[in-house]
């Protein structure tokens, strides 16, 4: 794991922990049914969207997106290379992008689709 990595999960960590810390005990509330529950996902700061993103794209929205493709693999999977998230899409992306599609077990074509992002945001561990 690299040493940015590393430094990135000790401070989630250490912000995970200390929201715990402070948090206020809970009460009992009666009982109430949830209709919809859906997992935070996370988000680098770039682009918060889902469109279709592959090599080849230009253009400032391209660049947002392929950013957040690089940070959330860096921060959000499991893959051994560090990735500069210098916005361009070129054959480093596009290994890891096939290598994190693998072994999430969905189609490995390269290309950041509405599946790919979905399983970016909410974390590939391997």
């Amino acid at each position: 794991m690299t040493s940015r990595r590393r430094i990135a999960l000790a401070f989630a960590t250490a912000v995970v922990g200390a929201g715990l810390a402070v948090a206020p005990t809970a009460s009992a509330a009666p009982a109430q049914s949830v209709q919809n529950v859906h997992a935070a996902a996370f988000y680098c700061g770039w682009y918060d969207g889902n469109a279709l993103t592959k090599a080849g794209q230009t253009g400032a929205a391209a660049v947002a997106r392929i950013k957040e493709v690089q940070c959330l693999i860096n921060v959000n999977t499991s893959y051994p290379t560090y990735l500069d998230p210098d916005g361009k899409f070129g054959t480093l992306t596009y290994n890891a992008v096939t290598s994190v599609q693998r072994h999430a077990g969905i189609s490995d074509d390269g290309q950041v689709g509405s599946v790919t992002w979905s399983k970016l945001r909410a974390g590939v561990w391997w």
